[in-house]
């Protein structure tokens, strides 16, 4: 499989999974019982507001697939200097808080095949910015994969673990 019909199939899975949340979300909509409606906003709230400060930080080189643009620059300032792939953070936290409101076995399902699948694209890309960056590499060791600080990618600091 060529690098470019694995992303177009990464891309394809994890608008589908997210339509899919949507699709689920929606139907749950005229529930007269939404007993985290508070937990549900705020997880898509976090969402957009990771995926905009991404979008500012990214928008040179910015595109959907995990092919890195022709000609574009690496980037590690912003909310990419604590997080590699703040993207996909911020649509795990939408999808979270789809599958919160949907409430339903299958869209919980739904969101754990989206983590998957970013997880499979995230490391998918990683390894092309290796091969067209020379300073990822360093970047990757020292910067955490999604969730900001967590494990052996604290920039030096300790792990989780040897803080609790």
């Amino acid at each position: 499989m060529t690098n470019s019909t694995k992303a177009k199939l990464l891309v394809t899975g994890q608008f589908a999974l997210l339509a899919a949340l949507g699709i689920a979300a929606l139907a749950n909509v005229h529930s007269k019982v939404h007993n985290y409606l508070i937990l549900e906003s705020s997880l898509l709230a976090i969402g957009i507001l990771v995926l905009f400060f991404a979008w500012q930080s990214l928008r040179p080189s910015l595109q959907i697939s995990p092919l890195p643009k022709e000609g574009a620059i690496f980037i590690s300032r912003g909310i990419y200097k604590y997080v590699r792939h703040p993207m996909y953070l911020g649509v795990i936290l939408i999808g979270c808080g789809l599958a919160s409101f949907s409430d339903s076995a299958v869209s919980w399902i739904l969101e754990f095949l989206l983590i998957g699948t970013l997880n499979v694209k995230a490391s998918f890309e990683d390894g092309l910015l290796r091969e067209r960056y020379p300073q990822a590499w360093h970047y990757q060791k020292h910067t955490s994969k999604v969730l900001p600080c967590l494990g052996k990618s604290c920039r030096g600091g300790p792990t989780c673990s040897e803080i609790l």
